[in-house]
């Protein structure tokens, strides 16, 4: 039994909770920091310089291989494929670029429990923005993946 088939009001369901799941582990990790440094944390720039360029340097490189990496993916997926196989390629590809901004998110809040210095918490809410505009939607599949006109009608009774 396929993946589509087993499950097909499921499919985007599950990879929203996965994508729910990445981002909440974010969110809870630094909020986890934040709480228990929170009489120690201060605001500056021009304080720990090697950290913030490495941590700018790291949010850019993951912004950029995240979206590398799911053009990469889609792009290998078949045009003949069935749609089981094009829903696990779409969602292994998703899942590889929550990871690769989710690394940069989790250094960042590193940094600020290193250093006490809540400035990187500016970048993990660039972070999270990112995150939640590539919230998998039903319409991004379609968008995203080469789909045959029979795989978009089946879609639509999803």
């Amino acid at each position: 039994m396929s993946y589509i088939n087993r499950q097909p009001k499921d499919f985007i369901k599950s990879l929203q909770i996965i994508h729910f799941a990445l981002l909440a582990a974010v969110l809870m990790f630094a909020s986890y920091v934040a709480f228990n440094a929170k009489d120690r944390l201060f605001f500056s720039y021009q304080e720990g310089k090697a950290f913030l360029y490495l941590a700018i340097i790291i949010a850019f490189a993951g912004n950029l291989t995240s979206k590398f990496i799911y053009a990469k993916l889609i792009n290998q997926i078949p045009k003949d494929a069935d749609l089981s196989l094009k829903a696990i390629k779409y969602s292994t590809a998703h899942i590889f670029r929550m990871a690769m901004l989710q690394f940069p998110a989790f250094m960042c809040v590193f940094f600020v429990w290193q250093s006490n210095n809540s400035f990187y918490f500016i970048l993990v809410g660039i972070l999270v923005l990112m995150m939640l505009a590539i919230y998998p939607t039903k319409n991004k599949f379609v968008n995203d993946v080469p789909l045959t006109n029979k795989e978009k009608s089946l879609l639509e009774k999803l």
